[in-house]
């Protein structure tokens, strides 16, 4: 699946006033910013069977501080969510992406590790499959 095929259905955010390159101290990833300077996030359908969501970069801060992302899960950024209890998050120091369930706040519970956005998204759309 191509980029094109992966958000034909996504309804993009516009671009960001600001760019935001770390919240809580952890430093975001190039390739994310490079996605959110061009769409800033959005909702939608995302390939064959995943929906969610990329957080706006100017609500990150606010985000993470509402799901308690330091004190839960320490290290993350969450930056999505697939709005059904799994939270898309970003580990700096892992150079991971994954899902972590909303409702589990034991130590690296998390799910579809992948090394960069590209990889997550289609993981996350094959593993719904």
């Amino acid at each position: 699946m191509d980029y094109e095929e992966m958000f034909a259905d996504f309804e993009f955010n516009g671009k960001p006033e600001e760019i935001i390159r770390s919240v809580n101290g952890l430093e975001l990833p190039e390739d994310y910013l490079s996605f959110m300077e061009e769409h800033n996030g959005g909702e939608g359908p995302l390939g064959e069977n995943c929906y969610g969501c990329f957080y706006p970069l100017e609500e990150l801060s606010d985000v993470n501080d509402e799901y308690e992302v330091q004190k839960w899960w320490p290290g993350f950024v969450v930056l999505g969510s697939d709005m059904g209890g799994m939270l898309w998050a970003y580990n700096p120091v892992k150079k991971i992406y994954c899902q972590i369930d909303s409702c589990n706040t034991d130590d690296d519970t998390y799910s579809t590790a992948a090394g960069s956005l590209w990889e997550f998204l289609q993981k996350m759309d094959k593993e719904l499959a």
